[in-house]
């Protein structure tokens, strides 16, 4: 009654497009925290400041690094279809258009200050000064593209670190802001604004925003790719599941029904009951839905998956990742952003409709 269709996986580019994404992050937050430091002249008996300013320049050379094999590794991917000209040309891209549009923005400041830096005696130190001022610019754009875009944006330890890192610009602007008052009272007065406005807009933002549940169809991604749920996103993330699944995971034997009919918009359904023996999450339904094939089996375009226990079945929801004849994969996610792939390793009854098998939960 099944037929086979595309699957999805994590590949290497996937992987290194979220590790450089999130160190380039971290590096330019401290580039931008020494600038502030350089711009007062710290210094110490240990650390003059020869030294800051060397600390400071190789800091803001292995962020562009990082930028760099960033933004390859998201073209090489090809998950999403972001083009070369979405790299440097911001709000034009079919996927996630602002928040990989503030990516661009962020990455065309940088270019900037490298490109004012390394010809500044051809431009001039007030050219060089004023287009270094847009590194404080970038920071933010660059934040708001990392939380809009980045699959993990809902675990802890990101929540954490984006945290850490609003915490030390808020240090080195409150001490750029205080050094020399009240000369320029008014430039510092909208400094210190700047910083406590900061983290009130992410506290009050990051809830209703890529916190919430639906924030992928929010944010702008294509529809085809809604459809296609990301597996690599199951697989590295570190929160354990929710109440009635364990961290090892589980596989349960299984049974129910499976029915064939005929969807509203005149595609072809496949509705499959199911329900699980000895688990607290012990009910899954999965609706497929396609063109029907003359062979009786069904080329699947879309799909819906709850999962559950009997006294709150939808408690996951998700769609089928990946279709293999009677083994179905899916991708579910709890409204803590607990994720867990489920593969269902059926046989089916053509005469009556019953199904048996087994049901894997890995979180």
């Amino acid at each position: 009654m099944l037929a086979a269709a595309a699957t999805t996986s994590p590949t290497a580019y996937w992987y290194l497009t979220r590790g450089t994404g999130t160190v380039a992050l971290v590096l330019l937050t401290l580039s931008v925290a020494l600038g502030i430091a350089n711009v007062r002249r710290l210094r110490t008996e240990r650390m003059p400041r020869f030294v800051l300013d060397a600390v400071h320049r190789n800091v803001s050379l292995l962020a562009m690094v990082f930028l760099g094999l960033h933004i390859v590794t998201s073209l090489l991917d090809g998950f999403a279809p972001i083009r070369v000209v979405d790299v440097f040309i911001p709000f034009i891209s079919v996927y996630r258009p602002l928040w990989l549009g503030f990516g661009a923005v962020a990455l065309d400041l940088m270019v900037a200050i490298v490109i004012t830096s390394l010809l500044r005696r051809r431009f001039g130190y007030r050219t060089w000064r004023i287009t270094h001022w847009a590194a404080y610019a970038s920071w933010p754009v660059a934040l708001l593209h990392g939380l809009g875009t980045g699959s993990d944006t809902k675990t802890g330890w990101m929540l954490v670190l984006v945290g850490g890192l609003v915490i030390v610009m808020i240090v080195a602007v409150v001490s750029r802001a205080t050094a020399g008052w009240p000369d320029h009272q008014g430039a510092r007065l909208g400094a210190l604004a700047a910083s406590a406005l900061v983290p009130l807009g992410l506290l009050v933002w990051l809830p209703s925003g890529p916190l919430a549940a639906g924030w992928a169809k929010k944010a702008g991604t294509p529809a085809s790719l809604l459809r296609v749920a990301q597996v690599s996103a199951a697989s590295s993330s570190s929160s354990a599941p929710s109440t009635g699944s364990t961290t090892s995971g589980f596989t349960a034997n299984a049974s129910g029904t499976v029915q064939q009919g005929q969807s509203g918009d005149g595609l072809s359904q496949v509705n499959i009951a199911l329900t699980l023996a000895g688990q607290k999450l012990n009910t899954l339904a999965i609706t497929l839905r396609g063109q029907a094939l003359q062979s009786g089996g069904l080329q699947m375009t879309s799909s819906n998956v709850t999962f559950g226990p009997s006294s709150n079945p939808g408690q996951y929801r998700g769609s089928v990742t990946a279709l293999n004849g009677t083994e179905v994969t899916a991708l579910v996610t709890d409204p803590s952003g607990h994720r867990l792939t489920l593969v269902a390793r059926l046989q089916i009854n053509a005469d009556n409709g019953a199904a048996s098998g087994t049901v894997t939960a890995t979180p």
